[in-house]
């Protein structure tokens, strides 16, 4: 009796690489199991006006990812998939990113107190292997109750506001702040794993991930 002989596919699997300076990106990775590695690069994330804030905040994180393949040319050609985001606090239009300073910060919350906003992050994803590059973002709504002054000062004592986008952490003490939440938990923290699932899935990019 012959044998038929049967072809497998060999999957290619890819190196997650994440280009950013976020505890909170790295977090969420590491919770979901993904097996990867970060690096920085810094660029500028001002916005310029009269530009959709989704679209502009998708052209900030192609910006990151191509700025640091810039310095690292020896990568290119090796299976590896470099992943860049950004995030941004969007109310009436106006596009509400990493408060300057304590002032600013009591501003964004003033603006957010009481009202429904949107939390905006953009994902890039360039594969080094192929060149294929994926761009894209998404957007979950966010309502919060509506907050005194001194509520809003002594969150911003905390310095917890400081360093993110629209001047708080849903993850930490604002939890409390939100009465509503439609769409992604993780896109407001910082990274919209069930959106970069669906985006892998889709390219058939199989990234390394923990077995246990």
């Amino acid at each position: 009796m012959t044998r038929l002989k049967v072809r497998t596919k060999k999957v290619r699997m890819y190196e997650l690489l994440l280009v950013s300076k976020s505890p909170r990106r790295t977090q969420l990775l590491e919770n979901a199991g993904f097996l990867f590695r970060v690096d920085t690069v810094k660029i500028s994330e001002n916005i310029e006006e009269n530009v959709n804030p989704s679209e502009a905040i998708e052209i900030i994180a192609q910006s990151k990812a191509q700025a640091y393949l810039e310095t690292h040319n020896s990568l290119k050609g090796q299976n590896i998939l470099v992943l860049s985001a950004d995030t941004m606090v969007v109310i009436d239009g106006r596009p509400l990113g990493q408060p300057k300073n304590s002032t600013e910060a009591q501003q964004f919350l003033g603006l957010l107190s009481g009202r429904t906003h949107e939390v905006t992050t953009a994902i890039f994803i360039k594969n080094l292997k192929t060149s294929e590059t994926f761009r894209g973002h998404d957007t979950t709504k966010v309502e919060f109750r509506k907050l005194s002054e001194a509520e809003i000062l002594a969150y911003i004592a905390t310095g917890e506001p400081m360093d993110k986008a629209g001047a708080y952490a849903i993850q930490g003490f604002a939890q409390n702040f939100v009465t509503a939440i439609a769409g992604s938990k993780s896109n407001v923290i910082g990274l919209p794993l069930e959106f970069l699932e669906r985006v892998l899935k889709q390219k058939g990019w199989d990234v390394h991930r923990r077995t246990s």
